[in-house]
């Protein structure tokens, strides 16, 4: 790290809410330098000392990024004149200014600091002294508070994140409890949190320390696996993980089921938000389920059915009429099959039963304060509307997630709907769930649709899985894959991988499967070769081709793969924009990676990056095309995107691709599951490409994911309702 000196000339930019600034200052050796980062407007006219780095910018040239800064202890005295002359000072001008600096010499602020009644000497009464001290005091505090910040090895972002979120308590804070910051700071988890506490000399078995590890490893290490609550002896082993063996867990353990942090129930261990989520989830289902508002005349549903198979010119099978029967009849139904059983020819001929039933005009704007269509995802939603040519939106846009993370619907304020039918439901987490279903009137009519035997949810739960092994709402199986679908080598895959049963006929090449059984070191070449033959036949990168794997790190990892691909497919290189170890440039395929309310695009979205431009501040910044909405992505922003010329497994549910690529080589052998891979097939709709070695094919098919550790089902049994109120109803996987 490198040091300049000298005074600030002026500011080019700053931004009051997160501090970020460029400013030029004149060095000692009255050179003009551009400084750029997080630091708070301080004096022109005093000296700093500035450490950081020289970067280079593209347009702009050399320019020093500040990590850290601290006032210089000699000052001018014309310099310390301007000073408290300055608007840090009200009160005092130009004439009082020099008088102090007359009277009190060029270590004036020193002499106040340790005894402001000197001021006295310089004619100032008890009210200007006291006033004039405070503001010397604040101005004082908080650059003193920053270097301390930044002795912690903060950056200047997240130093400015914590003085503006505690202020002039901010050292107190600090030292109080350094892992306070998990909760109340973003960007700090248990690892940074621990560091500064090392730093504070915070012993390795304190019991803050110990609390918040425990905390820290049921937030990721449980929530990663998808469990709601951990045993006794995995609450030790993972936090274990993060502590070492040789730290007592018990006293930690009692003051955060104390505090109700922790809920020991039976012999389970579960946060309380986890805990107190799960509850509401089962008490509202069960209240959903003994909705009796509308009763259905079976008979008239039959007839209706039967005049739409001849209108529509088609046939039912019997399970199909079972479905939408079985849907129409219950106040709360789940319809759960594979692709090619009719899950989407189903919810058509329910909604047309539905609207002749109901006398209800579904060319009328109206009819959408009536009926809901949602999916987990945009494109999940965009692939309904397409199929049943009606309006269908994600589940937050449907609850009113606004800009500043809220949502319009929730218990309190509940949605008009009177039927609401939810898609791709095995994405749905208990956060999100929770969410949903507290904002449904008890009154609607609620049809849950998915693949149980896909993915669970990324985040914790797996709330399909839960509702259809509870038995307290109806559940109509499909299992029969129709005509249409029984040429597809695609579907009849899926459906051996996903019975356990591959034959060797299973992993022969056929009509829309292909099989390429194939070195690892030769993958990436037949993936070029087969995307460039797929291009020539008309297929768009952006839209049809898609590539899939399980892992982002490796030689065959997303990563890497995006690497590649974006230096043989990007039409247009240009100029780039650089976050991390990543380049954007002008016609690359992205993915965004979390929820953004205010610009109107969901976790899961794709886009292909439109313009790279420069704003007023001399800042780069890149337009992204997400179908007609464009976004524009700060430099800071880009945390938030992802290359997606390949894309996680998990990522892609929901979503449905012309041309889906598959490596399979034993680097992803730990992650090789039935449910990854039946549901990576499943996200092709006419070509699915299988490139390596064909016997992890069958070594996938016969291992299964671990089982959740969820108690939703034993609750949606249970006749007990809780009466306290969680009031943290905030998670970090409530908008995955």
């Amino acid at each position: 790290m490198e040091t300049i000196k000298g005074r600030v000339k002026n500011y080019v930019f700053h931004n009051d809410e997160n501090s970020y600034s460029i400013a030029r200052i004149i060095t000692e050796d009255e050179q003009l330098v551009t400084i750029v980062g997080y630091f708070p407007i301080v004096s022109e006219d005093m000296n700093y000392v500035f450490h950081g780095t020289w970067v280079k910018h593209a347009s702009y040239g050399d320019q020093f990024k500040i990590e850290s800064f601290q006032k210089c202890d000699d000052q001018s005295e014309s310099g310390l004149v301007s000073y408290l002359s300055s608007p840090f000072f009200h009160g005092i001008g130009q004439k009082t200014a020099e008088k102090i600096v007359e009277t009190l010499g060029p270590d004036a602020l020193k002499k106040i600091t340790a005894d402001k009644t000197v001021l006295k000497k310089v004619g100032l009464n008890a009210i200007r002294i006291e006033k004039f001290y405070q503001q010397l005091i604040e101005n004082q505090t908080n650059e003193h508070i920053l270097v301390a910040l930044y002795g912690y090895n903060l950056s200047g972002k997240l130093a400015m994140k914590l003085l503006n979120q505690y202020q002039m308590l901010t050292l107190e804070k600090l030292e109080e409890n350094p892992y306070r910051l998990i909760d109340d700071i973003e960007g700090i988890g248990f690892i940074k949190a621990d560091e500064i506490a090392n730093k504070l000399g915070i012993a390795k078995d304190d019991l803050r320390r110990i609390k918040a590890a425990i905390i820290y490893a049921m937030q990721n290490i449980a929530y990663q696996n998808g469990d709601l609550y951990l045993t006794d002896e995995q609450v030790r082993q993972y936090a274990y993980q993060v502590l070492g063996n040789d730290i007592e867990l018990e006293l930690a353990i009692e003051a955060l089921i104390e505090e109700k942090r922790l809920i020991l129930d039976e012999d389970r261990y579960y946060l309380a938000l986890s805990y107190f989520t799960e509850i509401k989830l089962a008490d509202k289902i069960k209240e959903l389920a003994k909705n009796t508002n509308k009763v259905y005349d079976h008979g008239y549903l039959e007839t209706l059915l039967d005049s739409v198979e001849i209108q529509r010119n088609m046939q039912y099978t019997k399970v199909q009429k079972e479905a939408i029967i079985t849907a129409l009849s219950n106040p709360i139904s789940v319809i759960t099959g594979g692709p090619g059983t009719g899950k989407t020819t189903i919810i058509d001929g329910l909604l047309e039963v539905y609207r002749i039933y109901n006398k209800l005009n579904f060319k009328n704007p109206a009819i959408y304060e009536k009926i809901a269509l949602m999916a987990p995802t945009g494109r999940a939603a965009k692939r309904m509307k397409e199929l049943l040519d009606m309006d269908a939106k994600t589940i937050h846009r449907h609850l009113g997630y606004n800009y500043d993370g809220l949502f319009a619907y929730d218990e309190y304020h509940l949605m008009p709907h009177d039927l609401i039918i939810i898609d791709e439901a095995s994405m749905i987490d208990l956060f999100l769930a929770h969410k949903l279903f507290t904002a449904i009137k008890n009154e609607a009519q609620v049809i849950i649709v998915g693949d149980v035997d896909q993915l669970p949810s990324v985040g914790p739960g797996q709330v399909l899985t839960d509702l259809i092994e509870s038995n307290v709402i109806p559940v109509v199986r499909l299992n029969e894959i129709h005509r249409q679908a029984k040429d597809s080598k695609i579907i009849s895959l899926a459906s051996s991988v996903n019975q356990q049963n591959l034959t060797d006929n299973d992993l022969i090449s056929d009509n829309d499967v292909y099989l390429y059984r194939a070195s690892p070191d030769k993958i990436k070449d037949v993936i070029i070769k087969q995307v460039e033959g797929a291009l020539n036949e008309g297929y768009n990168m952006i839209d049809d081709i898609q590539i899939l794997a399980p892992m982002y790190k490796g030689d065959l990892g997303i990563d890497n793969f995006n690497k590649i691909l974006q230096e043989k497919f990007n039409p247009n290189p240009g100029e780039g924009i650089t976050y991390g170890d990543k380049t954007y440039f002008v016609g690359d395929k992205v993915i965004q990676l979390v929820n953004d309310p205010e610009r109107l695009i969901m976790n899961g979205d794709i886009g292909v990056v439109k313009a790279i431009k420069y704003n007023q501040q001399n800042e780069q910044y890149m337009v992204v095309s997400f179908d007609d909405n464009d976004v524009m992505y700060d430099k800071g922003d880009l945390e938030e995107l992802n290359l997606a010329y390949a894309i996680s497994i998990h990522k892609s549910q929901g979503s449905e691709y012309k041309i889906v690529m598959i490596p399979m080589v034993r680097s992803y052998m730990h992650m090789l599951k039935k449910e990854l891979i039946y549901t990576a097939i499943t996200r092709a709709k006419q070509y699915l490409i299988i490139l390596g070695d064909m016997h992890l094919l069958v070594y996938a098919a016969n291992h299964l994911q671990e089982r959740r550790q969820t108690t939703l089902a034993y609750r949606l049994n249970s006749e007990i309702t809780h009466q306290e109120k969680e009031e943290d109803d905030i998670s970090p996987y409530d908008f995955m």
